[in-house]
């Protein structure tokens, strides 16, 4: 019999950069329908992550429909990143002035209001920062007393920049981008799919939102860089852990996370492809493991 592992999905923060990630995540579900039609790679995920943009995606992605089929897939969400990212992500306070709500409440309420997180029978784990106690908040799926929750509060809870978007208020908590908790939300997900699964090889699918160069970096890319070498060190010693970190660098595309600029979502996306082009090897790697996957289920 074929090992039946685990897989977790971990998302960096990172703006209107989310196109990144979602740019590598269509380009391995596509992989996956030419390996196999009928194959919804989405699906095999037991973890989903994310801190900030990362929220907002792996949200979005953890929704299925009557059939258990993915509702939005990575291309749908992409979609709504280049043609509202402006909106979702933009810093013009000018824009927020004009309009009875922010465009990010409004446009993740259209999206996801509906839904609450009762209905989600997936495991989750999505990072926030409380700014009245100044210290971290995390989602997940095992706190009862937010299963009434709507999707669209929670991803705006882990996504509302301080001094950009008002935080989200809940009971006595004021929340806000998780950025200010870990960019990088790969460990902290790891160590919650062991309480699920503590004897079953786990494989990390963590995604970054793109390299800075070394002159860009701040606390917070630093600490970024430090989950990814401990979640490389974890790997090493511990033989049920399949670790993998795609970080584009940004060669053309801005760094700032608030460029929603045509000429810039373009670069984003050329950085995102360039990586797939030049690390075949590890995406190779990954898809042998997704066709083991594919077979232990059956």
């Amino acid at each position: 019999m074929r090992c039946k592992y685990r897989t977790v999905l971990a998302i960096d923060g990172g703006g209107i950069r989310g196109v990144i990630p979602l740019t590598l995540l269509k380009h391995i579900e596509k992989t996956c329908y030419g390996i196999d039609p009928d194959i919804d790679m989405i699906n095999w995920i037991d973890v989903f992550s994310g801190t900030s943009t990362g929220a907002i995606i792996s949200g979005a992605l953890m929704l299925r429909d009557e059939n258990e089929r993915s509702i939005f897939t990575p291309d749908r969400i992409l979609d709504l990143y280049l043609k509202r990212g402006h909106q979702i992500f933009s810093r013009d306070v000018s824009l927020h002035s004009a309009m009875p709500e922010y465009p990010l409440k409004l446009i993740l309420e259209n999206n996801f209001g509906e839904v609450n997180v009762s209905g989600i029978s997936k495991h989750f784990l999505f990072v926030s920062y409380d700014m009245n106690a100044d210290s971290p908040f995390i989602f997940t799926d095992r706190m009862d007393m937010y299963r009434n929750l709507s999707l669209s509060k929670i991803m705006m809870a882990c996504s509302a920049v301080p001094g950009y978007f008002p935080p989200v208020q809940l009971g006595d908590k004021q929340l806000a981008d998780g950025i200010l908790t870990a960019k990088n939300p790969s460990k902290l997900a790891y160590e919650y799919a062991k309480m699920y699964y503590p004897n079953d090889p786990i494989v990390v699918i963590s995604l970054g939102t793109g390299e800075l160069p070394k002159e860009k970096h701040d606390m917070i890319e630093l600490e970024m860089q430090r989950v990814h070498l401990e979640m490389e060190d974890y790997a090493r010693k511990d033989r049920n852990l399949l670790y993998f970190r795609l970080q584009p660098d940004l060669r053309k595309a801005n760094h700032l996370m608030d460029d929603t600029g045509d000429e810039n979502l373009e670069n984003l996306m050329h950085d995102a492809n360039t990586f797939i082009e030049e690390n075949n090897h590890v995406f190779d790697r990954l898809f042998k493991l997704m066709t083991i996957r594919a077979d232990a289920y059956q």
